[in-house]
């Protein structure tokens, strides 16, 4: 198990979401909005005050994800425009994927499913 990653919340963050870095502070997250910003890892926790520790499961790991779509095992992970977890789709301009689904095949929006963070951008030619 690799240990959490740990940043601070933008604003009040939902757990099992997707997480990328706060361009314009430092050591800050939010949930990731599309699939054009690079993802970090997994938040792990609810965070309920801005500026308090967000513990991540970063690159190596593997973290529990609220998934908005159906997925089978095995296929690539990116976000939605809430840090929730869909299939990933090539785009021509690329685009970035958080990781790869581990756990059993998503049958239902709404279920928590394991992925492992492994964060790329991949291209399109």
């Amino acid at each position: 198990m690799v240990d959490p990653l740990s940043f601070k919340a933008s604003i009040t963050l939902t757990a099992q979401r997707i997480l990328t870095m706060l361009t314009s502070t430092a050591d800050t997250v939010k949930l990731a909005a599309a699939v054009s910003e690079c993802p970090i890892g997994i938040g792990l926790d609810n965070v309920l005050d801005t500026g308090a520790a967000c513990p991540v499961a970063g690159p190596g790991s593997i973290a529990p994800l609220f998934f908005n779509d159906t997925i089978a095992s095995g296929r690539l992970v990116a976000s939605d425009a809430s840090g929730r977890g869909v299939l990933h789709a090539d785009i021509t301009a690329g685009s970035y994927i958080v990781g790869i689904l581990v756990g059993p095949t998503v049958a239902a929006t709404g279920t928590i499913a394991d992925v492992l963070v492994m964060p790329f951008f991949k291209s399109i030619p």
